[in-house]
């Protein structure tokens, strides 16, 4: 008797190639309305002096811009999930783009304002959807890295942009910058619309839906969520303050800060360029290890703010742990989501960020003006180690599910 032994050929998957162009246009697409976001705090004294308002008023151009946001970031999203993302992107990078150009040619503070709550809007629009669109070009092993590029075109704006731009205006007008912003956008949406890939997410059937109550995704969205307000409150609790905490606490000289603000950003942007791997690598507790270390970075602030070598290196891991967290964050909500709380996860997200922002913003002055200003890095630690135990638990009911 004979046997014969057949050979089977087992094929490898397919390898699903990096869409880097896509991502590379999303992340130009968040440099450029991030920047646009915080153009008022850069050219606050020429727009103030051209309106003949009080500095604090062109502040609340700022200030006003994260309310807007609170407030339309999820009905709009709810409103345009349908859509094709593309021209969800594409349409509120125009309405952003337009905007801009209206501010530019603003003939009181009163239009200004009006212009920029306009431009509020379609920038909530723009973030809820941005990534969930992103998400939706890579595959699993990707994610960590592709929401990385696309959040680090925020990082980008606030190291290279804000400083451009305020450049820009020292030399023309504060006016040149927003217009310059504004056509950048339009030209920018013409792109996303003509390279991209369509999107539409294919509604279920009312019959086959479950209850949403029985989505078994909500209990780590709820986690992650809690844990990003956490994070926006403890940043800006301290970021706003920090000129206040290195003249008066540090004892750092005004021409010295500028420099340890550069250290600051530089670190941003290699957090930003680590976050990707680590997402992908260590999809668990990437989150987590870094709000750990975010909050080491702000009890050393706290703790000892007479020795310059710690503040410095205190910075620089406070900076690292900025640019890698939000990638981090977003990465989290991506994974742990089902696919029909993918649009209003991310736009919860922005929302509780703004919440943290708005709610820090106001708490570091009251804090700093009470007990000084190492009681903000104090506060912003406890604050950021609440994020991380969250963000664990957000983790372990991910990974139940899963």
């Amino acid at each position: 008797m004979t046997t014969s032994t057949a050979s089977v050929a087992v094929s490898s998957p397919p390898v699903v190639r990096f869409p880097l162009g896509a991502l590379l246009l999303l992340s130009l697409g968040v440099f450029v309305t991030v920047t646009a976001e915080s153009l008022p705090a850069g050219l606050m004294p020429e727009m103030a002096a051209e309106f003949g308002v009080d500095p604090l008023r062109i502040g609340l151009l700022v200030s006003v811009w994260a309310l807007v946001v609170i407030g339309t970031s999820l009905p709009l999203t709810r409103a345009t999930r349908r859509l094709d993302r593309r021209v969800v992107v594409a349409a509120s990078l125009t309405v952003f783009a337009l905007a801009n150009v209206a501010t530019a040619f603003a003939p009181s503070y009163e239009f200004a304002f009006a212009t920029r709550v306009v431009a509020a809007i379609a920038h909530g629009v723009f973030w809820a959807i941005v990534i969930v669109y992103a998400s939706s070009l890579l595959t699993g092993s990707q994610l960590g890295r592709g929401l990385a590029l696309v959040t680090g075109g925020g990082t980008a704006a606030t190291v290279l942009g804000l400083p451009a731009a305020t450049a820009l205006a020292q030399v023309t007008s504060w006016r040149v910058s927003f217009a310059v912003m504004g056509i950048g956008m339009l030209l920018l949406a013409v792109v996303v619309l003509r390279r991209l890939p369509r999107s539409i997410v294919a509604p279920v059937p009312a019959g086959t839906r479950e209850p949403l109550r029985h989505d078994r995704s909500i209990p780590a969205l709820v986690a992650f969520g809690l844990s990003g307000l956490l994070i926006g409150l403890a940043q800006f609790l301290s970021f706003v303050y920090i000129r206040p905490y290195l003249a008066d606490a540090a004892g750092v000289a005004d021409a010295w800060a500028s420099v340890l603000l550069f250290v600051f950003g530089a670190a941003g942007m290699a957090g930003v360029a680590v976050a990707g791997a680590l997402a992908d690598r260590f999809p668990r507790s990437a989150l987590t290890a870094t709000l750990v270390l975010f909050a080491l970075a702000f009890a050393a602030l706290a703790l000892f703010p007479g020795q310059l070598a710690v503040v410095v290196a205190a910075l620089a891991l406070w900076g690292a742990a900025t640019g890698a967290v939000f990638p981090l964050i977003q990465t989290a909500l991506m994974r742990a989501a089902s696919d029909r709380l993918r649009d209003l996860a991310s736009a919860a997200i922005i929302v509780l960020f703004n919440v943290g922002i708005a709610a820090g913003s106001w708490a570091g002055g009251q804090l700093s003006s009470a007990f000084g200003p190492t009681a903000n890095p104090a506060v912003s630690g406890a604050a950021v180690l609440l994020a991380a135990v969250l963000a664990a638990v957000g983790a372990a009911l991910a990974s139940r599910r899963g």
